[in-house]
């Protein structure tokens, strides 16, 4: 594990994150995350906006960056909230939330989701946990595929 560690302090400490591919590769590597890159449709008061968006295991929760958030509109906090990042002893700020429709793979999900939007995010969507295990949506080989079709939100 302390390998591990320094693998990522490295990377973190050296390698632009904005830049990407490699220290990407590398993270989710070190931390067993699965993770794919996928363009989605983002749906909100009759704009829609093409993004590429990660679906990320390792995230629990969703979030835009704010460039996105700005084109589609969103509501800005009073003051940035701290959130941690999987990466220990780093933070995020939140800064605001918009409440958008989601298409991926081309079928538009059925309900409305808040998201998070966070400060200098690196991509422009982090698909999280929230909404893939809400609708069926999983990774394999790589690819994104859906448990349903047309994805439908799963009511235990």
């Amino acid at each position: 594990m302390e390998i591990d560690k320094l693998v990522v302090d490295f990377f973190l400490n050296c390698c632009n994150m904005k830049d990407g591919s490699l220290t990407k590769a590398i993270l989710v590597k070190v931390k067993g995350m699965v993770e794919v890159e996928k363009k989605i449709k983002v749906h909100k008061d009759g704009k829609v906006v093409e993004v590429i968006a990660l679906f990320d295991t390792g995230s629990r929760r969703s979030y835009f960056s704010k460039n996105l958030a700005e084109k589609i509109g969103y509501e800005p906090y009073d003051k940035p909230k701290e959130i941690p990042l999987a990466v220990k002893q780093r933070n995020a700020n939140l800064i605001g939330r918009t409440t958008v429709y989601i298409e991926v793979e081309g079928y538009l999900l059925p309900e409305e989701e808040t998201i998070g939007v966070i400060e200098d995010l690196w991509v422009d969507a982090i698909i999280g946990l929230n909404i893939m295990e809400s609708y069926g949506i999983y990774i394999e080989d790589e690819k994104i595929k859906l448990k349903h079709y047309p994805p439908t939100s799963v009511i235990i």
